[in-house]
């Protein structure tokens, strides 16, 4: 096992569509699983409005977000963690940006989301969030 260098950390963070959002609530963790997109700058996801994740990252917006994959045999994993404060996006430019960072990294045309941008933008209990890309590490098996 050895540290991913920035480079095998901001190449995985690309090439994968898939993390865990974890917040705290209260005094106690909490964690949702959801797809998202990079810009390279930021990762950009989002859960239920108004939702458990929502009312977490509104009252501390410290958030930790993992990415791992792993073969079936454990030979071979890697594993990622962000460290920020969340920042919610509000304008429908943002997150319009972000559903079209989430369609390209999972392979989907730019725009095949962009009906999800304006109802996000609209709706005042929206946890559409960016999370800076500034502080963070990996670990690979080899």
């Amino acid at each position: 096992m050895r540290a991913m260098t920035e480079k095998e950390i901001r190449a995985f963070i690309r090439e994968w569509t898939w993390g865990t959002l974890i917040a705290v609530e209260g005094n106690r963790p909490y964690a949702v699983e959801l797809s998202y997109g990079s810009d390279g700058e930021y990762i950009y996801c989002g859960s239920m409005p108004g939702g458990r994740m929502a009312q977490c990252v509104r009252s501390n917006p410290q958030v930790v977000f993992k990415i791992c994959d792993s073969d079936r045999s454990y030979s071979f994993w890697r594993a990622v963690m962000v460290e920020a404060a969340a920042e919610r996006l509000t304008g429908y430019d943002e997150v319009l940006y972000s559903v079209r960072c989430i369609a390209r990294q999972r392979g989907f045309a730019e725009g095949a989301f962009d009906s999800i941008a304006r109802r996000v933008a609209n709706d005042p209990e929206s946890n559409s969030l960016r999370i800076p890309l500034k502080v963070f590490g990996g670990r690979i098996s080899r």
